[in-house]
């Protein structure tokens, strides 16, 4: 994985409120990175598509308040099961979350139907499973 604060760097909006990572392959260890990130406390959009995460990694992100002012978290092309779909779900840091892209994962219906019933991801109007 490349250096995260690089990545970060080359990847953030001006306004610091967008970080686009796609295809950076920075995998569940760089999830991880980006999780006890601070400085990324003001993103609303986080694109980590193409990038491996996995469950961890998705589990990172969840479980961080670091990303509590998210709306728009994209993670297509993740491996991420059914164990991922239920880290988001219970995500008490998710809250703000509005749209959620998970094409091109191993979601069942199981793992989709966790995150449709969430308790949490109240304002969760867009979720995309399938292309």
């Amino acid at each position: 994985m490349a250096d995260i604060k690089g990545l970060i760097r080359d990847g953030l909006s001006k306004d610091k409120r967008v970080l686009s990572l796609k295809a950076k392959f920075i995998r569940e260890v760089g999830a991880r990175a980006l999780a006890l990130e601070e400085s990324l406390s003001s993103l609303q959009a986080l694109d980590l598509s193409q990038n491996d995460i996995g469950d961890e990694g998705v589990r990172a992100i969840a479980d961080s308040p670091v990303f509590s002012n998210l709306r728009t978290l994209n993670l297509a092309s993740n491996r991420i099961g059914d164990a991922g779909a239920r880290y988001l779900a219970e995500s008490k840091y998710l809250k703000n979350l509005k749209a959620l892209q998970l094409v091109v994962n191993d979601i069942t219906d199981d793992g989709e139907k966790a995150l449709r019933t969430s308790k949490n991801l109240l304002n969760l109007t867009s979720v995309k499973f399938s292309v």
